[in-house]
């Protein structure tokens, strides 16, 4: 009995050693289930974990949404800086200001989208363009069914305004993120409290204010997604 008693002490202690070492992983089991039926996963799981797709998937599913409304392709930042030096044909696309660029948080899940001017607006205006509006609802629709908040901010280039209805471009600058908020709030039904917005005129440039594509691709919108 002794000799049992000590086999099933020992049994046991390896089962627990065993058990303890091991670890189940919900969300991806309650992910894969979800592939297949919805209802499934839940019969297992009932508690109100999130399921938190990786970033650059997110990123991949957006851009190919955008892709198709624009007909245009993304490009991170740092080749977009460097081709608009290099490569005359696509400093061309940059001058038009019909461009956009990816920009990814290496130390965190934030990434950022940036819209050449012209995608947005007429130059030294701050209406959005009929162009825009595809686009803009694209984002919106994202904003919607996802839990990312947007941080909305507009760039000028370091030139002076003509005319008179915008004292800075501070001034215009944060008129174009208030007109993307606004569309976002009234046509896209995101709630006011996952929107932010600012205006830095020329103080935050992408490239050399000194050259006209360096300039270009200082007009824009960014669009920055925080999970």
């Amino acid at each position: 009995m002794i000799t049992f008693s000590d086999l099933c002490t020992l049994l046991l202690t390896f089962f627990v050693l065993i058990l303890s070492m091991s670890s189940m992983n919900k969300l991806a089991f309650r992910s894969t289930f979800r592939n297949f039926d919805g209802s499934i996963a839940d019969k297992f799981f009932k508690d109100k974990e999130r399921i938190v797709t990786p970033r650059d998937a997110v990123i991949k599913e957006m851009i190919k949404s955008l892709e198709g409304v624009l007909e245009l392709n993304a490009v991170e930042v740092d080749e977009a800086v460097e081709r608009s030096t290099l490569d005359e044909d696509y400093s061309l696309v940059v001058t038009s200001g019909k461009a956009f660029w990816i920009w990814k948080d290496r130390m965190s899940s934030t990434f950022s989208l940036i819209f050449g001017e012209k995608l947005l607006f007429e130059s030294g205006s701050a209406d959005l363009s009929p162009a825009a509006v595809p686009l803009l609802e694209t984002l919106g629709g994202f904003l919607t069914k996802s839990n990312y908040r947007a941080y909305i901010d507009g760039h000028t280039d370091s030139a002076p305004l003509a005319g008179d209805r915008f004292a800075s471009n501070e001034d215009l600058s944060l008129a174009r993120a208030q007109a993307v908020l606004s569309f976002f709030v009234t046509r896209c039904n995101v709630s006011p409290r996952r929107l932010a917005m600012g205006g830095y005129g020329s103080s935050h440039p992408l490239s050399d204010n000194r050259t006209a594509k360096g300039r270009a691709m200082n007009r824009r919108v960014e669009i920055t997604f925080e999970g």
